[in-house]
């Protein structure tokens, strides 16, 4: 049997409030919740080299979208949902570090794509290696099977929810 753990103490305390309350579905999403909310507290101080979760962000955006890794400023703000003022304004700070670059299309000179740059890709690489590092620790407290079991509930869930509406991944700058 496994040791209660804080989200058992959360439900015994509002089971008191909500006599209806469900303990397993209250387990289950407060549970996801609360390691969704570690996750990006680690990731975020997983950047350790002074890159802002934005920042890391844009930059994975471009690396998603593969050789040559350049993209529009307009499919960069719709992937991050982001407004393309606030874009702008991120690409700037992007630029003066030396992380991307805006150059006009070779195709369509009225059209500006943003390049990742060498050092672009180095920081991306590092707060990546970081990462991995976060996520083999999270799940090293379960065997091969139950991550296989784990893996294959969420994507149950995740069809689920797909076939009612759009998918909770949209599709990645270019098409990717």
């Amino acid at each position: 049997m496994q040791e209660p753990d804080s989200i058992d103490r959360h439900i015994a305390h509002w089971s008191r409030e909500l006599p209806d309350l469900d303990p397993r579905s209250e387990g289950i999403i407060t549970r996801m919740q609360a390691l969704v909310r570690w996750m990006k507290r680690e990731k975020e101080a997983g950047l350790g080299t002074g890159l802002k979760y934005w920042e890391f962000e844009v930059l994975h955006r471009l690396v998603a979208s593969g050789a040559p890794y350049r993209v529009t400023p307009t499919a960069l703000a719709e992937w991050l949902d982001t407004h393309p003022a606030t874009m702008t304004s991120r690409l700037d700070r992007l630029e003066r570090a030396g992380y991307v670059t805006r150059e006009h299309d070779p195709g369509d000179r009225r059209r500006l794509l943003v390049a990742l740059t060498g050092l672009g890709r180095e920081r991306w690489e590092a707060v990546m290696s970081r990462r991995g590092e976060t996520e083999d620790g999270l799940l090293a407290v379960l065997d091969e099977g139950e991550r296989e079991a784990l893996a294959a509930l969420l994507g149950k869930l995740v069809a689920g929810i797909e076939a009612a509406g759009p998918p909770l991944m949209p599709d990645w700058p270019g098409g990717r």
